[in-house]
């Protein structure tokens, strides 16, 4: 298992090769600008909270436990996100949405996307629905940093 350093090194890295920057990212993780490099140059905080860990493995496409020197518990039916999917199904979406002049509020936008991931994934909705939610908001302010 990796160490706190070894971790942090590791993160610059992979939001270096994904041509992402610490700012960008520190947003799509709903923190303030700074936070990744604070992270990564200054060592604070010391590790990643859960939910921003959780947020950016999903932005990294890496697996939670790369982010963390803890054992983290494997959680029963919870198979990892496939975001490459899912970010195909959400620009097509939007592409429709403009294509049919259709208004879509975001939860109508939501309830489609969780319903394709699912039919095409063969997940149970209570699992879609738990990733899918993740994954929009991400994806939406990884829109927004660009």
């Amino acid at each position: 298992m990796e160490n706190t350093e070894e971790i942090r090194k590791k993160i610059a890295r992979l939001i270096n090769e994904r041509g992402l920057n610490f700012a960008n990212v520190s947003l799509a993780i709903g923190k303030n600008i700074a936070y990744i490099q604070q992270f990564i140059k200054n060592g604070s905080p010391r590790r990643l909270g859960e939910v921003e860990r959780h947020k950016l493995a999903q932005i990294l496409h890496v697996d939670e436990q790369e982010l963390t020197d803890l054992t983290l518990p494997v959680v029963a039916g919870s198979a990892a996100i496939n975001p490459e999917l899912l970010t195909i199904i959400l620009e097509n979406l939007e592409q429709w949405i403009i294509d049919t002049n259709h208004t879509l509020q975001p939860r109508e936008k939501a309830d489609l996307v969780r319903l394709m991931y699912m039919k095409l994934c063969g997940e149970q909705i209570d699992v879609a629905t738990e990733k899918v939610r993740d994954y929009i908001e991400i994806y939406n302010e990884l829109k927004k940093a660009n």
